[in-house]
């Protein structure tokens, strides 16, 4: 079977079924990989920003929203929250500032929000490969719930649904 390839830009969220593969490319961002292991459906955000401080014109870009706008989707496409899950990737410190800059911290800070938001939101969290210095590409499965993490030159996959 051949997989369909959809690409996730930067504060984008997409839901799809098998055999969709969904790839998107990483750096302070975190790609967050939601999965209903019955149903085989799942979806990635990919978030630029923990928190929305303005408007809230966008709300694909945070953490804090995107999570939950996910969630919702892949509900109303049929999944079970009992049996959603989720793998994240990124984070990394892409850029050298000193250590009270904001802007340096940026890729810590979407880590934490979106951990925070996916236990308030109780989808348990699986697998993570997150921080470093790194960029990376993913990959994230939907006929297995699999996530192809690539950086540096180098592959890993995680398994667990």
């Amino acid at each position: 079977m051949n997989n369909i390839l959809i690409n996730v830009g930067v504060a984008q969220v997409k839901a799809s079924s098998t055999p969709t593969v969904l790839r998107t490319i990483l750096g302070s961002c975190v790609g967050i990989c939601i999965y209903d292991r019955m149903k085989k459906i799942g979806g990635l955000a990919h978030i630029l920003l923990p928190n929305d401080q303005s408007s809230g014109a966008t709300p694909e870009k945070y953490a804090e929203t995107a999570i939950p706008l996910l969630v919702n989707q892949l509900i109303k496409d049929g999944a079970k929250k009992e049996f959603l899950s989720a793998k994240i990737a990124g984070g990394a410190s892409m850029f050298k500032f000193e250590s009270n800059i904001a802007l340096g911290q940026i890729g810590d800070r979407n880590i934490e929000e979106t951990k925070k938001m996916l236990n308030k939101l109780g989808v348990p969290l699986l697998e993570e490969d997150v921080g470093g210095n790194t960029g990376r590409v993913i990959d994230f499965f939907l006929e297995d719930g699999r996530l192809k993490v690539k950086a540096s030159g180098n592959e890993k996959y995680y398994y667990k649904v």
